[in-house]
């Protein structure tokens, strides 16, 4: 069974960071991912300057995909909208997080990929991880555990209670042929009938391109969005749909804990998402960054206990917790 300081469950914004800082700190760290490739779950994939800035990157042909100015939000009567500015750009998701995931397994990391965890156990003060891997059953020890797996996260099951956690359906569509008011604006649309306790994004990716979804509590999330592109025939009537994707999201905040023991938890896992747009791939970069960081010093000193690995949620707390405070309290007063 190999043992390793840092593992880091889920290769998304958070898990990339967070196994190129672990890495970085010479931490013995892996990545692994249960999907064949990274980015699968599906996104809206838009991101402010500063979240390349935060992941030290540079935008690229590779992966910046298309360039946004601002944001038009609109209420639910959609009679007067209020404009963000902002800039930044729509990503190609996959590759920008294969690009992550290779710079980490450059810093060190082993890159694990078709790797799927199924339980854990704790022995010895280390975290036991037992799963699958290509099929076929594997295991591995840690000194410490970073799970940025998503909303349905296993150690998070098993570990964190997430009482306030509240996940909405998100659905999306790649659209073409769309006839945009101004393709460097992103659009979002709060809820009420057309969206309940949720909204409706536009993201323009370029030449007539875009990401269309909604993000709802409840049911009836394709008839709802299909309804919206129905209402709008001046921006969807010659659109046609090449793809559609599903996926959850939480909108609750920030959980109560997401640091115990030697076992943190970063991105959708932690409800690092911010809930009045969904937004998460930023805020889980920055957390991914600093658990990662945190992570690969504390098994570095040999010091792993949640005193030490507190850091990260102070950090990240220091950062974004009245960011993400207040836009669950505007979502909210949206809902009212």
């Amino acid at each position: 069974m190999d043992t390793y300081d840092v593992a880091v469950i889920g290769a998304g914004p958070a898990g990339v960071m967070a196994a190129w800082t672990a890495a970085k700190q010479g931490a013995h760290t892996v990545l692994l991912e249960r999907e064949t490739a990274a980015g699968r779950k599906p996104c809206a994939e838009g991101v402010l300057s500063e979240a390349l800035d935060d992941a030290e990157v540079s935008p690229t042909r590779e992966f910046a995909a298309h360039r946004i100015t601002g944001a038009f939000l609109y209420p639910p009567n959609e009679k007067k909208r209020v404009r963000v500015g902002g800039d930044g750009y729509i990503l190609d998701k996959p590759a920008f997080l294969a690009s992550l995931a290779e710079r980490a397994g450059a810093a060190g990391a082993e890159v694990v990929y078709g790797a799927r965890i199924e339980s854990y156990s704790r022995d010895d003060g280390l975290v036991h991880a037992e799963g699958r891997r290509d099929s076929q059953p594997f295991s591995l020890k840690a000194k410490v555990v970073v799970g940025c797996d998503g909303t349905g996260s296993i150690l998070a099951r098993q570990f964190f209670p997430r009482r306030n956690y509240p996940v909405i359906a998100a659905f999306q569509y790649d659209m073409v042929n769309c006839q945009l008011e101004d393709e460097a604006t992103l659009e979002i649309f709060i809820g009420h009938k057309k969206a309940p306790a949720g909204y409706i994004w536009i993201f323009p990716k370029g030449k007539g391109t875009a990401n269309v979804g909604i993000g709802l509590k409840g049911s009836g999330a394709k008839l709802l969005l299909d309804k919206f592109i129905q209402e709008h025939s001046s921006l969807f009537g010659d659109a046609k749909i090449e793809r559609s994707q599903a996926a959850p999201v939480p909108v609750g905040g920030e959980v109560e804990d997401y640091v115990t023991g030697n076992m943190m938890l970063c991105g959708d896992a932690a409800g690092q998402v911010i809930p009045l747009t969904g937004a998460g791939i930023h805020t889980s970069m920055v957390a991914g960054k600093i658990a990662g960081e945190v992570a690969g010093k504390a098994a570095r000193d040999g010091d792993i206990g949640a005193n030490r690995l507190s850091e990260y949620k102070n950090r990240f707390d220091a950062l974004w917790g009245e960011k993400i405070s207040t836009s669950l309290r505007a979502l909210e007063s949206f809902e009212t």
